[in-house]
């Protein structure tokens, strides 16, 4: 008997659980399905009315989340966080809650029989305790600890939502089955009172996902075309592609020849990736791309400087498109784009055109020009990635030729004019320097005989003496032995010389420079004599003078000291 009324109430709790779990599924599902629809109702006056739910499909999408986040939570809080494992000691103060009268004998007997034999309660009183837990409980339905009037009650409020959500289906069928797709990520829109048939960008009809290619800096003209006979208005939105939000004001549409059917706006000097869209009464169509073809950016540019021979200089290559060159000298242009250029033509002034070479992938340019005198250009791109065949011109650039300068020329010995007999040899030093080098040095000398010079008559002569080389300067010495060059020179004939050097420049118009032009005139042996000995006394006077100088100078050098020696 005593086993018996164990089994008896452990059937009755392990009912009790069981009926407790069909409550909470039961409650659980119609809970579901209320918050289910009552979310499908709400999407749609969301997306509906709020969101207009025309144009892209981002919405629906974003809602279906939203919804699958709601739902998830609510079947975890109003579903499994309450299904609970089998125990019989939490079932019994479950019944317990419901009958205070038992006055907690289920539960210590529920606990004694969860208790395995080594308790230290005796036998007789675990007895007394299961029979009196039989006899309190032979009465009572384990089962009321749920309310079955709850379910009923919320039963009743998921069938008003699901009649009204019936009456919403049978009078906006369409509207529902559009929500629904729309829901799962379809792009498709509400039906309108208004239907928009096309769009046309440039006279070009758009397509989704297609996105329209316009040159840098113009215009198009968007035109919407209805089904409608009339419409009352055409509005356009329009963004930077890459914003988030679509400006809260659209532009105003034009109707077409009046007849507001259809619309059409211009939009002015793009220069910027652009969205837009188009609304026309109830109708909104989806959101198309202007894509701006920008005029080719150059990645990397070089100009080779090939110099004429006339330079004694290896090539340069600058990376500058404006620069200063000798004349003559031959330019190459080596230019690395970005993005694909079909051609390229250079205009050289007005008049002058080169077509580069463009590589085959398109971004690699070349082009040769001889810089005979200075030029400004520009680049007539016609670029290659649209498919348009969009021309562009570039800013102007500018060639600046270098004049070759004259040579220079330095007569540094003999430093004054002289007197000499006609078997003299005149030590000649001088220097030259030229900006891109010098060629030959030359003797130049003019002779006025004695005999002559009342009627002004001279003989002229001319001589190399050294060649530079190329060199841009250099230093050169000469001995000029009269009598081989100049012959029957006598007493009173005076000579006349220059040292004359120019460059490689390789013109017309030879670049020419002479220097000073010191004299000797010829003097007899007497004569000489007493000259160079005039000019021994003054070089001596003139170191006697500087000795006497310096002498002083230290002298009064070592007065001073003295002086600041006794002062301290």
């Amino acid at each position: 008997m005593q086993e018996g009324y164990q089994l008896n109430i452990d059937e009755k709790l392990k009912e009790a659980w069981s009926d407790e779990r069909r409550f909470i599924h039961t409650r659980g599902i119609i809970r579901s399905l209320i918050w289910i629809v009552s979310l499908i109702i709400t999407d749609l006056i969301v997306d509906l009315l709020i969101w207009k739910g025309i144009g892209d499909n981002r919405y629906g999408s974003g809602l279906m989340v939203i919804n699958i986040g709601i739902i998830s939570f609510v079947i975890y809080r109003e579903w499994y966080r309450h299904l609970k494992p089998y125990n019989a000691v939490r079932t019994a103060l479950q019944v317990e809650s419901k009958n205070p009268k038992l006055s907690s004998i289920l539960i210590t007997y529920t606990e004694l029989s969860a208790t395995d034999s080594t308790s230290n309660t005796s036998e007789e009183i675990v007895q007394a305790i299961r029979e009196k837990a039989n006899e309190r409980t032979e009465s009572i339905n384990f089962q009321e600890i749920v309310s079955w009037e709850q379910i009923k009650k919320i039963f009743a409020i998921s069938a008003i939502i699901i009649i009204v959500f019936a009456g919403i289906s049978v009078r906006w069928d369409e509207q529902v089955g559009t929500l629904l797709k729309r829901l799962r990520g379809v792009n498709v829109n509400y039906p309108t009172q208004t239907v928009i048939e096309k769009v046309h960008v440039g006279g070009q009809e758009m397509k989704a996902g297609k996105p329209y290619k316009v040159k840098f800096g113009d215009s198009l003209n968007i035109k919407v075309f209805t089904q409608e006979k009339q419409v009352p208005k055409g509005e356009l939105y329009v963004r930077t592609k890459g914003s988030k939000k679509w400006p809260s004001t659209p532009q105003d549409m034009d109707p077409v020849a009046n007849n507001k059917q259809d619309y059409e706006r211009i939009l002015k000097d793009i220069t910027e990736d652009t969205e837009f869209y188009v609304r026309v009464n109830d109708d909104k169509d989806q959101a198309y791309e202007i894509q701006v073809i920008k005029s080719p950016k150059i990645e990397n540019y070089e100009v080779e400087q090939i110099f004429p021979d006339y330079i004694s200089k290896d090539p340069e290559t600058v990376s500058e498109l404006t620069i200063d060159t000798p004349q003559d000298t031959t330019l190459k242009w080596k230019i690395t784009t970005q993005t694909k250029v079909k051609s390229m033509q250079v205009r050289i002034g007005e008049d002058e055109k080169i077509d580069a070479e463009v590589s085959e992938d398109g971004k690699l340019i070349t082009f040769t020009r001889k810089a005979d005198k200075a030029f400004n250009y520009t680049f007539q791109w016609t670029e290659g990635e649209s498919g348009k065949n969009f021309e562009y011109r570039d800013v102007q650039n500018n060639i600046r030729v270098i004049d070759d300068t004259l040579p220079e020329v330095q007569l540094i010995a003999p430093s004054s004019d002289s007197l000499a007999t006609d078997k003299k040899i005149v030590n000649l030093n001088y220097k030259g320097t030229d900006d891109y080098g010098l060629g030959k040095a030359h003797l130049i000398y003019t002779i006025k005989r004695g005999e002559s010079q009342s009627d002004g008559e001279s003989e002229n002569d001319k001589k190399e003496i050294h060649d530079f080389e190329g060199k841009s300067s250099g230093s050169s010495s000469y001995k000029w032995k009269i009598s081989d060059h100049i012959k029957d020179l006598k007493p009173g004939d005076q000579i006349s010389y220059q040292i004359e050097v120019k460059d490689l420049f390789p013109g017309e118009k030879k670049h020419i420079r002479q220097s000073v032009t010191r004299k000797i005139s010829i003097v007899t042996p007497e004569g000489y004599l007493r000259w160079y000995r005039a000019q021994l006394a003054s070089q001596q006077d003139e170191i006697k003078r500087a000795r006497d100088s310096e002498e002083t100078a230290s002298t009064q050098v070592k007065q001073l000291i003295d002086q600041e020696s006794e002062e301290k």
